[in-house]
């Protein structure tokens, strides 16, 4: 009699441990998230989504250096892992010293239920203004996804032998 009554609690136990497990797994997995990609010269620097959720002011710090001149393809890519579509304005700009440099994309997205959505954009660094006189020039692109704005640092470097990335 002991060891059904035993059974008896066991099974409940398991199922609302199982219960609670999935609930985690499934409330990580859901979600809208994000990657951006660079490739600038021969390397590419990919941002997963799971860098945006870790940092709380949205910016990347690790920068991408490029030589002044060369071109940096950048594709941003919206995983939508809901059971509804998604549909947001993207914006992407180019900054230096607080002012804008350039408008770079302005598109409407829009991503079926689990599925993906990605865009695409070129900064052509030879088409910039002339390069400021320091070895570094640092830029951000900002990403302006609805209410949601991310932030990455680009190092244009006027020598094209030192690739090395300023200290702070």
């Amino acid at each position: 009699m002991a060891a059904r009554l035993r059974n008896l609690f066991l099974y409940p136990a398991l199922a609302c441990f199982f219960g609670i497990i999935a609930i985690f797994v499934v409330d990580g997995y859901m979600g809208i998230y994000d990657t951006v990609y660079i490739t600038a010269g021969e390397q590419e620097q990919v941002i997963e989504a799971d860098f945006w959720l870790r940092d709380y002011n949205d910016y990347y710090y690790e920068p991408t250096v490029a030589n002044w001149g060369e071109k940096v393809f950048f594709r941003y890519e919206v995983d939508n892992r809901q059971f509804q579509s998604y549909s947001d304005d993207i914006e992407v700009s180019l900054w230096r010293s607080q002012q804008k440099v350039l408008d770079l994309l302005s598109e409407e997205m829009q991503v079926a239920s689990f599925d993906k959505g990605q865009l695409e954009w070129v900064v052509d660094t030879g088409e910039l203004d002339t390069m400021p006189p320091e070895e570094f020039a640092e830029y951000t692109v900002i990403i302006k996804r609805g209410e949601i704005e991310r932030k990455i640092i680009l190092f244009l470097n006027r020598s094209s032998s030192n690739i090395a990335v300023p200290s702070k």
